[in-house]
């Protein structure tokens, strides 16, 4: 009979050990094929739109001269903050305007951050003051922006942090929901296409924020389609009780510690004017309660300077009329001297 030697004792402690870097050598070979063969489907690492926002968020917490951009793809569209900048040098302008969000639900958060000391220039929609509150995470697209800046529930942070970072330099980890069937599902046809999708998107992918306006040029597409899509969220929003108490406080609390709050209502053209009026009969009337309670609102349909220009696709100017827009809404901001100290501004009226 043979006894084991020290050497065959040994072995099987070796390959235990060797099996877990073995494991993981094999599991960064599939991921790194996986990762090849899916970018040359056409696929890339996204741009975290996420983090550039709570980036800019920090900034304009940390300025003392900040001018908040807050609300939709109108704002991202038709404000460039380097033309207000450059005509209000005065100010440092900060785009925090969120594609397809309410303007009200940043409003309310930079009103309780304490931190914040600065302006806003905020979108008005008349259905956002008519929508339910408090705010539902299903509804509102933007609360994950606010939470990040939040920093809480924290765990929650922590994951959507790493995910989005990890995102930015892997096309696999940036297909949302890890749907990789349905993904490839939608994007096929575009693929097959020349990746005409891409070409239609709202926004070119990566663009940094002060820049999203530069890639729109919507002047002789379809929009039929985009048209249809807002005039549904227009007709479904609520027409629940006046959102005009909780907004009167928001303005307060900033105006407290120093800032204004400057509604301003966006060019909006063509059909979808139309239902938006329809939708909104008593509009002007509840425009003129904001005004009558000392609450800052310009409307670029009755504003001389900035009523002259037509949305291409109805809800957004084109990149040419972007910067001509911002430079006369600037002068209006000047002229008034709506971005002053709050001791200038009358107390709101509640009543």
């Amino acid at each position: 009979m043979t006894l084991p030697t020290d050497i065959q004792v040994e072995l099987p402690d070796r390959n235990r050990l060797l099996l877990i870097p073995k494991l993981v050598l094999i599991g960064a070979a599939v991921f790194a094929a996986g990762e090849a063969s899916w970018r040359l489907t056409g696929f890339r690492p996204a741009h975290s739109d996420l983090l550039a926002f709570d980036r800019v968020y920090r900034a304009a917490r940390d300025s003392s001269n900040a001018v908040a951009l807050i609300g939709s793809s109108r704002v991202l569209c038709d404000l460039d903050p380097r033309i207000l900048k450059r005509e209000l040098p005065k100010w440092d302008f900060y785009q925090l305007a969120v594609n397809g969000s309410s303007a009200l639900l940043m409003l309310e958060n930079l009103a309780q951050d304490a931190t914040f000391r600065g302006h806003v220039l905020c979108e008005f929609i008349m259905a956002q003051f008519l929508d339910e509150y408090p705010f539902r995470e299903n509804d509102f697209h933007q609360l994950q922006y606010v939470q990040l800046t939040q920093r809480r529930p924290f765990l929650d942070f922590l994951q959507t942090w790493f995910f989005e970072t990890l995102s930015q330099h892997s096309a696999l980890v940036a297909v949302k929901g890890w749907d990789f069937i349905g993904v490839l599902r939608t994007r096929l046809p575009s693929i097959v296409r020349n990746r005409a999708e891409s070409s239609s998107a709202l926004f070119p992918e990566g663009v940094h924020r002060d820049d999203r306006f530069l890639g729109l040029n919507r002047r002789g597409k379809d929009n039929s389609r985009a048209i249809a899509r807002w005039a549904q969220i227009t007709g479904s929003r609520g027409k629940g009780s006046n959102g005009l108490q909780r907004v009167a406080s928001w303005v307060e609390a900033i105006r407290r510690r120093g800032g204004n709050v400057v509604f301003i209502r966006m060019p909006v053209s063509g059909s979808l004017k139309r239902i938006e009026d329809e939708t909104y009969p008593d509009r002007d009337r509840f425009i003129q309660s904001l005004a009558g309670s000392a609450i800052n609102i310009i409307e670029s349909a009755k504003e001389p300077s900035l009523s002259g220009f037509e949305c291409s696709d109805e809800s957004h100017l084109d990149a040419d009329d972007a910067g001509r827009f911002s430079a006369a809404l600037a002068h209006i901001l000047e002229d008034r001297k709506l971005l002053t100290r709050a001791a200038t501004h009358p107390p709101i009226n509640r009543g």
